[in-house]
């Protein structure tokens, strides 16, 4: 049936922007920089996911009117609403997840003793070009708390300098695709 193909596509081209760094970001890929070519094409796939979607309830609704006007069984009815509910949850959820982003949340970070500075930060769209921020600047030694934020396109770093360097951290962000600048002090 296509609605339920239809269904699968649109969940995993919403999916592709944030899943696949995170994926990438578990396997210890994160500094490849894909999250950040990926992000920049978020919003085109969070639309193209709900097209899609729309397609299949489009086409599972008409067949299903169809069948129910010529009284005939409709072939896999239940596994193709199910999957077009479950993709709609996904697109929903992930759609959910990027609005969250923007619509809010504080940068404040756990201050230890140490510096801290605000990192410019370009290219962030989503919760998963933060977290692939923030997992590669928390590696750095030294580095007592990172918060990175896609709505204000910088990065809070608390970090002793005598164990890592600013020019270390801005190398850090960089090196995940997204592009970090020295902030002027």
């Amino acid at each position: 049936m296509k609605a339920k193909n239809l269904g699968i596509l649109s969940a995993l081209t919403v999916s592709a922007c944030c899943a696949g760094p995170l994926l990438l970001i578990l396997l210890g890929l994160g500094g490849l920089g894909l999250g950040a070519v990926i992000g920049k094409y978020h919003w085109y796939l969070a639309a193209t996911a709900a097209v899609l979607l729309s397609l299949g309830w489009y086409s599972y609704l008409k067949e299903k009117s169809s069948c129910e006007k010529e009284a005939c069984e409709m072939k896999n009815k239940g596994i193709t609403r199910n999957i077009l509910i479950l993709a709609s949850a996904v697109v929903l959820g992930f759609t959910g997840l990027n609005v969250y982003t923007y619509a809010g949340g504080d940068q404040r970070i756990n201050a230890q003793t140490g510096t801290q500075i605000t990192i410019p930060v370009k290219g962030m769209t989503c919760v998963t070009c933060e977290i692939s921020v923030n997992s590669t600047v928390k590696k750095l030694p030294g580095v007592f708390d990172v918060k990175a934020s896609a709505k204000n396109q910088t990065a809070l770093v608390s970090y002793d300098p005598d164990k890592t360097s600013l020019d270390e951290i801005v190398s850090a962000i960089n090196k995940t695709g997204y592009k970090a600048e020295k902030p002027k002090l």
